[in-house]
Protein backbone atom coordinates (compact mmCIF):
# COMPACT_ATOMS: atom_id res chain seq x y z
CA UNK A 1 0.00 0.00 0.00
CA UNK A 2 1.20 3.14 -0.72
CA UNK A 3 0.18 6.67 1.09
CA UNK A 4 0.28 10.25 -1.13
CA UNK A 5 -0.81 13.61 -0.56
CA UNK A 6 -3.94 14.76 -2.86
CA UNK A 7 -3.36 18.32 -2.83
CA UNK A 8 -6.99 18.93 -4.58
CA UNK A 9 -8.72 17.86 -1.96
CA UNK A 10 -5.73 18.45 0.65
CA UNK A 11 -5.91 14.54 2.64
CA UNK A 12 -3.84 11.64 2.65
CA UNK A 13 -4.43 9.39 -0.16
CA UNK A 14 -4.37 5.43 0.08
CA UNK A 15 -3.42 3.75 -2.93
CA UNK A 16 -4.03 -0.42 -2.60
CA UNK A 17 -1.90 -2.89 -3.58
CA UNK A 18 -2.61 -6.06 -5.15
CA UNK A 19 -3.73 -7.47 -1.67
CA UNK A 20 -7.06 -5.43 -1.80
CA UNK A 21 -8.86 -7.38 0.48
CA UNK A 22 -6.27 -7.14 3.16
CA UNK A 23 -5.15 -3.53 2.41
CA UNK A 24 -9.38 -2.38 2.68
CA UNK A 25 -8.84 -3.95 5.87
CA UNK A 26 -6.45 -2.22 7.26
CA UNK A 27 -7.30 1.19 6.08
CA UNK A 28 -10.78 0.46 7.58
CA UNK A 29 -9.17 -0.18 10.96
CA UNK A 30 -6.89 2.85 10.88
CA UNK A 31 -10.05 4.92 10.33
CA UNK A 32 -9.43 6.02 6.51
CA UNK A 33 -13.12 7.07 4.78
CA UNK A 34 -14.35 7.13 1.41
CA UNK A 35 -15.56 9.76 -1.11
CA UNK A 36 -17.83 7.14 -2.78
CA UNK A 37 -18.22 6.29 -6.17
CA UNK A 38 -16.97 6.16 -8.98
CA UNK A 39 -13.38 6.76 -7.41
CA UNK A 40 -13.42 4.95 -3.91
CA UNK A 41 -10.61 6.73 -3.11
CA UNK A 42 -9.70 6.22 0.61
CA UNK A 43 -8.48 8.83 2.31
CA UNK A 44 -7.57 9.72 6.07
CA UNK A 45 -10.20 11.97 7.77
CA UNK A 46 -8.39 15.88 8.39
CA UNK A 47 -5.69 16.40 9.59
CA UNK A 48 -4.92 12.75 9.32
CA UNK A 49 -2.47 12.39 11.76
CA UNK A 50 -3.89 9.64 13.86
CA UNK A 51 -5.11 7.32 10.99
CA UNK A 52 -1.55 7.45 9.29
CA UNK A 53 -0.39 6.70 12.94
CA UNK A 54 -2.58 3.24 13.44
CA UNK A 55 -2.11 2.31 9.91
CA UNK A 56 1.80 2.85 10.92
CA UNK A 57 1.41 0.54 13.97
CA UNK A 58 -0.44 -2.19 12.38
CA UNK A 59 0.82 -2.12 8.81
CA UNK A 60 -0.56 -4.37 5.94
CA UNK A 61 0.74 -7.48 5.08
CA UNK A 62 1.52 -5.94 1.65
CA UNK A 63 3.53 -3.52 3.03
CA UNK A 64 3.57 0.07 3.67
CA UNK A 65 5.25 3.37 1.91
CA UNK A 66 4.62 6.92 1.98
CA UNK A 67 5.71 9.53 -1.14
CA UNK A 68 8.29 11.81 -0.57
CA UNK A 69 5.71 15.05 -0.91
CA UNK A 70 3.02 13.06 1.53
CA UNK A 71 6.51 12.40 4.21
CA UNK A 72 6.87 16.74 4.17
CA UNK A 73 3.52 16.97 5.02
CA UNK A 74 3.63 14.12 7.68
CA UNK A 75 6.11 15.90 9.87
CA UNK A 76 4.94 19.06 10.98
CA UNK A 77 1.60 17.58 11.16
CA UNK A 78 3.02 14.73 13.25
CA UNK A 79 5.28 17.18 15.38
CA UNK A 80 1.97 19.16 16.39
CA UNK A 81 0.36 16.12 17.09
CA UNK A 82 3.15 15.25 19.66
CA UNK A 83 2.91 18.40 20.96
CA UNK A 84 -1.08 18.54 21.53
CA UNK A 85 -0.67 15.17 23.17
CA UNK A 86 1.34 16.69 25.68
CA UNK A 87 -0.21 19.53 26.04
CA UNK A 88 -3.87 17.10 26.70
CA UNK A 89 -2.01 15.21 29.30
CA UNK A 90 -0.79 18.60 31.10
CA UNK A 91 -4.33 20.09 31.07
CA UNK A 92 -5.85 16.62 32.05
CA UNK A 93 -3.37 16.44 35.29
CA UNK A 94 -4.78 19.84 36.11
CA UNK A 95 -8.09 19.59 35.59
CA UNK A 96 -7.61 16.37 38.09
CA UNK A 97 -5.68 18.53 40.75
CA UNK A 98 -8.51 21.29 40.22
CA UNK A 99 -11.52 18.45 40.93
CA UNK A 100 -9.64 16.93 44.17
CA UNK A 101 -8.99 20.94 45.38
CA UNK A 102 -13.09 21.55 44.85
CA UNK A 103 -14.17 17.91 46.57
CA UNK A 104 -11.99 18.61 49.54
CA UNK A 105 -13.56 22.19 49.83
CA UNK A 106 -16.86 20.93 49.38
CA UNK A 107 -16.09 18.41 52.24
CA UNK A 108 -14.67 20.89 54.91
CA UNK A 109 -17.87 22.96 54.19
CA UNK A 110 -20.08 19.90 54.57
CA UNK A 111 -17.75 19.13 57.79
CA UNK A 112 -17.84 22.24 59.04
CA UNK A 113 -21.77 22.69 58.63
CA UNK A 114 -22.94 19.05 59.26
CA UNK A 115 -23.90 19.37 63.15
CA UNK A 116 -25.15 23.13 63.01
CA UNK A 117 -27.18 22.50 60.06
CA UNK A 118 -26.81 24.52 56.54
CA UNK A 119 -26.97 27.89 58.07
CA UNK A 120 -26.64 29.71 61.64
CA UNK A 121 -30.14 31.25 61.16
CA UNK A 122 -33.91 29.28 61.03
CA UNK A 123 -35.25 28.90 57.67
CA UNK A 124 -38.16 27.49 58.75
CA UNK A 125 -41.17 29.22 59.93
CA UNK A 126 -43.16 27.83 62.99
CA UNK A 127 -45.71 28.75 65.37
CA UNK A 128 -43.79 31.27 67.46
CA UNK A 129 -42.80 33.68 64.54
CA UNK A 130 -46.82 34.00 63.99
CA UNK A 131 -48.56 36.85 65.64
CA UNK A 132 -50.39 36.45 68.60
CA UNK A 133 -54.02 35.13 67.86
CA UNK A 134 -56.87 34.31 69.29
CA UNK A 135 -59.75 33.08 68.01
CA UNK A 136 -62.17 35.53 69.78
CA UNK A 137 -59.86 38.20 67.93
CA UNK A 138 -60.23 36.53 64.70
CA UNK A 139 -64.20 36.96 65.12
CA UNK A 140 -64.46 40.14 65.67
CA UNK A 141 -62.02 41.23 63.10
CA UNK A 142 -64.00 39.37 60.66
CA UNK A 143 -67.56 40.97 62.55
CA UNK A 144 -65.55 44.05 62.07
CA UNK A 145 -64.85 44.34 58.56
CA UNK A 146 -68.01 43.05 56.59
CA UNK A 147 -70.90 44.89 56.49
CA UNK A 148 -73.06 42.73 54.42
CA UNK A 149 -75.65 40.04 55.49
CA UNK A 150 -75.00 37.44 57.92
CA UNK A 151 -76.05 34.11 58.30
CA UNK A 152 -79.43 34.13 61.12
CA UNK A 153 -78.23 31.09 62.63
CA UNK A 154 -74.34 31.39 63.23
CA UNK A 155 -73.59 34.86 61.83
CA UNK A 156 -70.78 34.16 59.48
CA UNK A 157 -70.65 36.81 56.37
CA UNK A 158 -73.50 35.79 53.69
CA UNK A 159 -71.86 35.78 49.67
CA UNK A 160 -73.89 36.62 46.61
CA UNK A 161 -74.21 32.65 45.80
CA UNK A 162 -75.76 31.65 49.50
CA UNK A 163 -79.32 31.95 50.40
CA UNK A 164 -80.45 35.68 50.59
CA UNK A 165 -84.06 35.20 51.64
CA UNK A 166 -83.91 34.30 54.48
CA UNK A 167 -79.69 34.97 54.54
CA UNK A 168 -77.77 31.74 55.26
CA UNK A 169 -74.52 30.43 54.67
CA UNK A 170 -74.29 27.23 52.85
CA UNK A 171 -73.17 25.37 55.78
CA UNK A 172 -76.03 25.84 57.68
CA UNK A 173 -78.37 26.01 54.45
CA UNK A 174 -76.95 22.42 54.04
CA UNK A 175 -77.68 21.52 58.08
CA UNK A 176 -81.34 23.50 57.90
CA UNK A 177 -81.84 20.62 54.81
CA UNK A 178 -80.75 17.04 56.38
CA UNK A 179 -82.78 18.17 59.29
CA UNK A 180 -86.29 18.60 57.67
Amino acid sequence: MNIRWDTTESVFVAEFSSDFAGDLDAVKTAGFRTFGPPAWIWYAPSPGIKALNRLREKRPASGLTITPEALEVYKPLAFAEEQNAIVRKQLTEAKKQLRKRRIESEREEITSTAFTGLTEEKWWIGAEDLPPWSPIAAKAASEAIWEGPRCILCTQPIYQYELQSPPMCLWCEKISENKT
